[in-house]
C-alpha cells in the first residue's frame, strides 16, 4: 500500500459500498488517519486537512551481496574472505562441520541486522560469550552489498574492541555511523536471512511471531493500528457506560440499608429500570424531599415576625393608647350625651320657633338660649371629634398588633415524632389567642409578653433540629457524595452510549474489512507457498492447503494427512518442517517491494530425506533466476542433486586449518577434488614415500566412488526408484568394487563378475587400476595411477 493516502483512498472507496452511518464512517477514516485524529473525532472537533505521513527512506533497491568478509569471529581466526557474484544466481557453500561456513552466514546476519538468533537468544552463558574467535583478538564482520543501477559499493562493518560484548561495538555503513532506522522496516518485513536456529523452529515459536511476519508483508500494518485504536476506545468507553450499571446495586443496597429518608428515596430511585436522574440529582445536591429531613428544616426555617415590625407595632399602639387616655377623662361620655341633646334642641328650636324645653318644660328655647346653646354644642362637639379619632387610632393599632398573630404552623404538629414541640405549640397558641382580648391595654401587656415567650420557645426547638439535622447529614453526607458520583457516571455513561455505539459499528467494520484484505492480499503467497511445498513434499503424504492469517493473530494452516484434515504438525519429521518453513519463508523474501534481492539461508539440506533434497535443489535453483540465493550447508547431498539435475550453481568450498585459518575455494565435483587433492599429495616431498603412495590411492579410490555413487543415484532415480531406496542400497555397498559394481552393472550381488566386464568393455588397464588403488599403488608410478583414476572416473560419469 502507497502511505497513508493510499490507505485512506482505499478505506474510502469500500465505505462508499457499505451502508455505515456518517458518524461510523467518520471514525473509520479519523482511525486510519491516526490516534490524534480519532481524539478529535470523538470530541466532536470537525476534521482538518492534514498531509498524509511520508514513508521514511529506507535502503533503497535492488540490493545484492558482493562479499563478506570475517575476522576474529566465532570459527574464522585471520581475515577469511567469501567472494559472492552480485546478480541473480545461487551460490552453495559447502564444508563439515566446524569449517567456518556458519560463521560466514551468521556473521552476515549480525553485520545488517545487528541481530542473530544463535548468540541472543542463547540460554546458556558459554553460548553468548563463544562468539569471538579464540585465536584473533581483533574481532570485525564486513558485508559488501551492491546497488542496482549505482556503481558504488556500500561497505556495512561492526567491529568490537577486546572488552566489548556482542551487543556493543562500532557499527558503521562506509565508515559512517550506521543509521539502522533506515533499514529498520525493511528487515523487519522483508528479512533475507534464515538461519539455521530459525529454519528449524518457524512452526514452533509464538503463532504472533509468524503472524507478525506475514502480516508486515501485506501493507495493512495502519488498518490493524486503526482496528486496535478503536478497540482501545471502545474498551474504554464500554467501561465508562458500564460503570454506574456495575455499580448501582451496591450504592442502592447501602442506601436502602439507611434509616434516613433521603437514602431510602434514592435507593427507590435506583431500583427503577430506567433511574430519574434529575430527581436522583436532586437528592444527592440536597434538595428537599417532603418529609424527615425537609421537617427539621421547615422548622428552623419557622418565620416569625421581624423585631423591627413588633417594635413598630408596640410604638403604634402605646401611642394610640396614650391619645385615648389624654382625651377620654371620667364626663368624656356625659359630654358626648350632652352634645346630642343639644344638637336634637338646637333643630327643634330652629324648626318651632320659641317653645318650652322639652326636657324641664321650666326655660323656654328662645334667642338667648339658641346663641348660648350653639357656643356650648361646638365645643363638646370639638371634645367629642378628638375622642372618635383617638378611637379611631386605637382602633387599627389594635387590628395591626392582632394581625401579628398567626395559627401555629402545621409543621409543628407533623414534627412530633421526631421532635417535641409541646411547648412551642402552647406558647404559638397562646400568642394566637391574644386575637380574642378586646380590651387594648390587656392586649398590649399579654400580647407582646407572649410573643416573648414563644420567641424562647421556637428558638430553642431551632436548634434542637439543627443538632438533627447535623447528625443526620453526617451520616447522609458521604452517602450522598456516592450517590452525586454515581450520577455522574450514568450522566457520562448516557452520552458515550451514543459513542460508544459509533465506535463498535466503526470497529466491527474495520475488522470485517481487514479480514477481507488480508485474505485478498495473502492468496498470492499462499499460492507460492503450497507450489513450493509441492516441489519440496517429494514423497511426503502431507499436503499444504490454504495460509490464512487467523482471528487471533495466528498463521492458520490447512494441511492434511493422506487426504484428511490433521494437525499435520503434530506428525510431521524435522525435515518436513524445514520444508515447510522454506515454503513460507521464500514468498516473503521474494515480493517484488523487497529492496533485498538476495537471500541467505543456513543449513536447510540437515534432516530432509533425499527426496526432499532433490526438491530442494530444484525450488533454490528457481528462485535463483531472480534472486541472489546464498545457500551454506556441510552435507554434500545438495551439491550433488545440483550436479546431477544439471541445475546451474556456484559451489564453494570452506576449510578450517590450524589457528583458525579459514580458506575458501571454487569447489570442483567430488571426483575433481579427489583428484586435486591426489596431485596435491602426489606433490608433497615432506611425506614419507610410504605414506604419499597411500594417500594419493585413498584419494583415487574416493574419486571412483564419487563417480560410482553419482552413475548410480543417476540410472536409479532416472527409472522411478524412490531416493530412500537408492540411498539403502548405497549404504550396503562397502568396497570400492562393490560400489563400481552397482554403477556399472546394476547388481550388488555378484562383484566377482566386475572385473571381467570392465576388461572386455574398457580394457585390462581399469582392472590394473583397481588393483593399484587397493593396494596402494604398490611402488608404481604415482603419476599413472592418478591419470587412470581420472579416465575410468569420466567413463563411469558418461
Amino acid at each position: 500500500m502507497a502511505g497513508e493516502a493510499g490507505l485512506l483512498e482505499l478505506m474510502a472507496g469500500r465505505l462508499a459500498k457499505d451502508d455505515l452511518t456518517p458518524r461510523a464512517a467518520e471514525l473509520v477514516l479519523a482511525a486510519c488517519r491516526g490516534e490524534a485524529a480519532l481524539e478529535r473525532a470523538l470530541a466532536g472537533v470537525p476534521a482538518k486537512e492534514e498531509v498524509p505521513r511520508e514513508r521514511t527512506d529506507g535502503p533503497g533497491q535492488g540490493i545484492f551481496v558482493s562479499e563478506i568478509r570475517v575476522r576474529g569471529f566465532r570459527g574464522i581466526g585471520p581475515q577469511a574472505r567469501l567472494p559472492l557474484a552480485p546478480g541473480p544466481g545461487l551460490t552453495v557453500v559447502t564444508g563439515r562441520n566446524g569449517s567456518g561456513k556458519s560463521s560466514f552466514a551468521e556473521a552476515a546476519e549480525l553485520a545488517l541486522t545487528g541481530y542473530n538468533a544463535r548468540w541472543t537468544r542463547a540460554r546458556h552463558d558459554v553460548w553468548r560469550q563463544g562468539w569471538r574467535n579464540l585465536h584473533q583478538n581483533d574481532t570485525a564482520v564486513e558485508l559488501e552489498l551492491v546497488q542496482a543501477g549505482q556503481a558504488d559499493r556500500t561497505t556495512i562493518r561492526r567491529r568490537w574492541a577486546a572488552d566489548d560484548d556482542l551487543a556493543q561495538g562500532d557499527w558503521t555503513q562506509d565508515d559512517a555511523p550506521f543509521d539502522d532506522s533506515r533499514w529498520h522496516d525493511a528487515l523487519e518485513t522483508y528479512r533475507p536471512f534464515l538461519p539455521y536456529s530459525e529454519l528449524g523452529t518457524v512452526l514452533d515459536a509464538q503463532p504472533e511471531d509468524l503472524y507478525e511476519a506475514l502480516h508486515r508483508l501485506l501493507g495493512l500494518e495502519a488498518i490493524t493500528e486503526a482496528q486496535q485504536s478503536l478497540a482501545e476506545h471502545r474498551k474504554r468507553l464500554a467501561e465508562i457506560v458500564a460503570r454506574p450499571y456495575d455499580r448501582r446495586e451496591r450504592v442502592r443496597t447501602e442506601l436502602a440499608a439507611s434509616a434516613d429518608e433521603r437514602a431510602r428515596r434514592a435507593a427507590e430511585l435506583l431500583g427503577s429500570d430506567s433511574p430519574d436522574l434529575d430527581a436522583i440529582a436532586d437528592l444527592a445536591l440536597g434538595a428537599e424531599v417532603g418529609s424527615g429531613t425537609n421537617l427539621l428544616h421547615q422548622i428552623v426555617d419557622l418565620p416569625l415576625p421581624p423585631d423591627d415590625e413588633i417594635d413598630r407595632c408596640r410604638e403604634t399602639l402605646d401611642l394610640a393608647l396614650g391619645a385615648v387616655t389624654v382625651v377620654a377623662t371620667d364626663n368624656a361620655q356625659d359630654s358626648l350625651r350632652c352634645s346630642e341633646i343639644l344638637r336634637l334642641a338646637i333643630q327643634l328650636q330652629e324648626s318651632g320657633g320659641n317653645q318650652s324645653c322639652p326636657v324641664c318644660d321650666l326655660g323656654r328655647l328662645d334667642g338667648m338660649w339658641l346663641s348660648k346653646a350653639r357656643d356650648r354644642a361646638e365645643h363638646l362637639a370639638k371634645a367629642a371629634a378628638e375622642l372618635h379619632d383617638a378611637a379611631d387610632r386605637l382602633d387599627v393599632a389594635v387590628a395591626a398588633t392582632r394581625a401579628l398573630c398567626q395559627p401555629a404552623p402545621d409543621v409543628l404538629k407533623e414534627a412530633q415524632d421526631m421532635l417535641d414541640t409541646t411547648t412551642a405549640l402552647q406558647a404559638w397558641q397562646a400568642w394566637d389567642d391574644c386575637v380574642s382580648i378586646d380590651d387594648p391595654v390587656r392586649l398590649r401587656r399579654e400580647l407582646f409578653d407572649r410573643y416573648a415567650e414563644l420567641v424562647q420557645a421556637v428558638d430553642q426547638l431551632k436548634s434542637v433540629a439543627r443538632e438533627q439535622i447535623d447528625r443526620r447529614d453526617l451520616v447522609w453526607r458521604p452517602m450522598a457524595l456516592a450517590l452525586f458520583e454515581w450520577h455522574s457516571q450514568a450522566q457520562q455513561a448516557l452520552a458515550d452510549a451514543e459513542v460508544l455505539a459509533d465506535v463498535t459499528e466503526a470497529e466491527n467494520w474495520i475488522r470485517k474489512t481487514a479480514t477481507t484484505l488480508r485474505s485478498e492480499r495473502i492468496a498470492p503467497f499462499a499460492k507460492e507457498s503450497q507450489r513450493i511445498w509441492q516441489r519440496l513434499r517429494q514423497q511426503s503424504n502431507v499436503d499444504l492447503g490454504a495460509v490464512r492469517l487467523g482471528g487471533t493473530r495466528n498463521v492458520e494452516l490447512d494441511v492434511s494427512v493422506d487426504g484428511v484434515s490433521n494437525s499435520a504438525l503434530a506428525v510431521m519429521s524435522q525435515g518436513e518442517l524445514h520444508s515447510l518453513g522454506l515454503a513460507l519463508f521464500l514468498p516473503r523474501a521474494m515480493v517484488d517491494e523487497s529492496p533485498f534481492r538476495f537471500v541467505v539461508i543456513d543449513d536447510p539440506v540437515q534432516a530432509m530425506d533425499p527426496s526432499k533434497v532433490d526438491g530442494l535443489a530444484q525450488v533454490l535453483a528457481d528462485v535463483g533466476l531472480t534472486r541472489q540465493v546464498v545457500v551454506f550447508t556441510h552435507d554434500e547431498r545438495l551439491v550433488e542433486a545440483l550436479r546431477r539435475l544439471r541445475l546451474s550453481a556456484t559451489v564453494w568450498e570452506v576449510c578450517r586449518g590450524e589457528e583458525s585459518v579459514v580458506q575458501v575455494r571454487m569447489s570442483d565435483d567430488p571426483v575433481g577434488r579427489c583428484l586435486n587433492d591426489a596431485r596435491a599429495m602426489r606433490g608433497d616431498e615432506d611425506l614419507p614415500e610410504t605414506l604419499r603412495t597411500e594417500l594419493v590411492a585413498s584419494c583415487c579410490r574416493a574419486a571412483l566412488e564419487a563417480a560410482s555413487h553419482a552413475r548410480f543415484r543417476r540410472e536409479r532415480l532416472g527409472r522411478g526408484m524412490a531416493h530412500a531406496e537408492v540411498e539403502r542400497v548405497l549404504e550396503c555397498a562397502l568396497t570400492t568394487r562393490q560400489k563400481i559394481a552397482l554403477a556399472v552393472l546394476d547388481d550388488l550381488g555378484e562383484p566377482g563378475k566386475l572385473l571381467p566386464h570392465l576388461e572386455d568393455v574398457v580394457g585390462s588397464w581399469a582392472v590394473d587400476l583397481l588393483q593399484a588403488c587397493r593396494v596402494g599403488g604398490d611402488g608404481g608410478d604415482l603419476d599413472v595411477l592418478i591419470r587412470d583414476t581420472e579416465l575410468l572416473a569420466g567413463w563411469l560419469q558418461r
